[in-house]
């Protein structure tokens, strides 16, 4: 297995793990483009999250069990990720045994949550399904971040789209 293998595989089992964890989540970014069949490589998992109070506390309880950590912070520095961190923060940038991660739960460019999961496609990965973000939204989102290395993201996803919309019905 080469190393882009490797990754993706790497990245699946974190998308399963927050699955199997009970986490109310919808996938977005870079692996979400990958699960509509763009070419980009991610490093990264992004996970929008619900933040309905048992949600919350599964996704407090879970990230201990994978060892995240704040991208930036110390290790020595005794931060904890709690509920109302989860509630009060739009993202945090994580490190774990899984990978990088990234969850949030206010994203640029997106109404809410309920919206994202409303418009979104339910995908199997693999043996498990999950909610990806529309093709729309992820353009949505990486409109609003305005990023230059979204730019190029953002001309694959219009194409992509324009491809799908050709198809046959």
């Amino acid at each position: 297995m080469n190393e882009i293998e490797q990754t993706l595989e790497r990245l699946k089992r974190a998308v399963r793990s927050f699955h199997e964890a009970g986490i109310d989540f919808v996938l977005i970014g870079g692996l979400a483009m990958r699960a509509h069949g763009a070419n980009n490589m991610t490093t990264d998992a992004d996970f929008a999250y619900a933040i309905e109070p048992d949600n919350l506390e599964r996704l407090a309880a879970f990230l201990p069990t994978i060892h995240a950590r704040v991208i930036g912070r110390p290790r020595n520095e005794n931060f904890v990720i709690t509920t109302d961190t989860l509630r009060k923060v739009r993202f945090l940038n994580l490190d774990s045994d899984l990978g990088a991660i990234d969850v949030m739960r206010d994203i640029a460019g997106i109404d809410s949550l309920e919206g994202l999961r409303a418009r979104a496609t339910v995908m199997d990965l693999g043996g498990f399904v999950v909610p990806v973000a529309s093709i729309d939204d992820l353009i949505a989102m990486k409109r609003a971040a305005n990023r230059v290395k979204d730019q190029p993201h953002i001309y694959e996803l219009l194409a992509l789209k324009k491809l799908i919309e050709a198809e046959p019905a």
